[in-house]
């Protein structure tokens, strides 16, 4: 990376280059215009930006970082391995995990950096009980260190939580102000975007451990790409991104879920409709549309073939 306001924020002392905010919280903002990268960086009262280069070094966070793709997509590095991440997903890594992410054309996301200290310091006062604050207490104590593993998340319905974007820009707002008081809304949206990652009616939360074997590397990505697809993807689809063959997937799928490409697709699907029907009042031609059905009497036939009821009758028989 060039010379920049940014540069302090890299260090080379290490073997291994390291980012280091400084402060508490730090949030920053890349989005890819052209051959160039604008970055945004939110600290301390202040809040910068420039253009740049995009950086590409493999490296380390002194923090924990949070990653969330508010628009287009991004190719993320982690260790050895790659993954692809699309609007309204994303992942929280521990200060252990090499990455890096390259940004195609559009791409539009936020890093929020959160320092141990503070999330030390949050943790004991108020704290939730589900999978995003137990990785945080297992990481941040002394012998866990050397964890090798991460969450990644995925909106859990075909649209982005306008809540949760809320809660971003509040926190954004916060963070870039100097008004007294600031440090307790800071800590206060902080738990509130923790807690709504654990909302299962918005976010489907995997922990990724990276010392897996080949065959369960596969099998989670399957599991990712059907899930993130909301069960709307072929086979071609899914060789296409693992570059492995199809037949050889499904055979790993089968081995550990008991079902092939096709049935965990379709469970997948039948879900998502469902939870549509329990949970917005979204018309039965939208649901249909959001889900990737070619038209709404295709949808009435399938789910009626997977359920034994069609739409408005579930809907009518278990909206909350």
């Amino acid at each position: 990376m060039t010379k920049n306001p940014f540069s302090e924020l890299h260090s080379n002392d290490a073997e291994i280059p390291q980012i280091r905010t400084h402060t508490p919280i730090a949030i920053f903002y890349k989005q890819k215009i052209g051959e160039k990268v604008l970055y945004t960086k939110v600290q301390d009262g202040e809040i910068v930006a420039f253009e740049d280069e995009e950086y590409q070094a493999l490296h380390k966070n002194q923090s924990f970082e949070l990653m969330y793709v508010l628009q287009g997509e991004l190719t993320n590095f982690i260790e050895d391995k790659e993954y692809v991440f699309r609007a309204g997903e994303g992942c929280l890594l521990n200060t252990q995990i090499l990455h890096r992410e390259i940004l195609s054309d559009g791409c539009n996301v936020v890093f929020l950096n959160l320092s141990p200290t503070l999330l030390s310091e949050l943790l004991s006062n108020d704290s939730g009980e589900g999978p995003i604050f137990q990785f945080l207490q297992q990481n941040l104590q002394s012998d866990s260190q050397w964890k090798r593993s991460y969450i990644e998340f995925t909106p859990c319905l075909p649209y982005q939580s306008a809540g949760f974007h809320v809660i971003i820009d509040s926190l954004q707002l916060e963070v870039a102000t100097s008004k007294i008081g600031r440090s307790y809304f800071q800590r206060g949206l902080i738990l509130r975007l923790l807690d709504a990652l654990e909302n299962t009616n918005l976010f489907s939360l995997q922990q990724i451990d990276l010392d897996l074997s080949k065959e369960d590397y596969l099998v989670n990505r399957v599991i990712h790409l059907i899930e993130g697809s909301f069960g709307n993807i072929s086979r071609k689809e899914i060789e296409a991104s693992l570059h492995y063959n199809p037949e050889y997937l499904n055979r790993l799928l089968k081995r550990q879920t008991k079902m092939t490409i096709a049935n965990y697709a379709q469970m997948i699907r039948t879900q998502k409709a469902q939870q549509l029907l329990n949970t917005t009042d979204l018309t039965i031609q939208l649901i249909a549309e959001r889900l990737g059905f070619s038209s709404e009497a295709y949808f009435y036939h399938y789910f009626k073939k997977q359920t034994g009821l069609s739409p408005n009758q579930y809907r009518q028989k278990f909206k909350l």
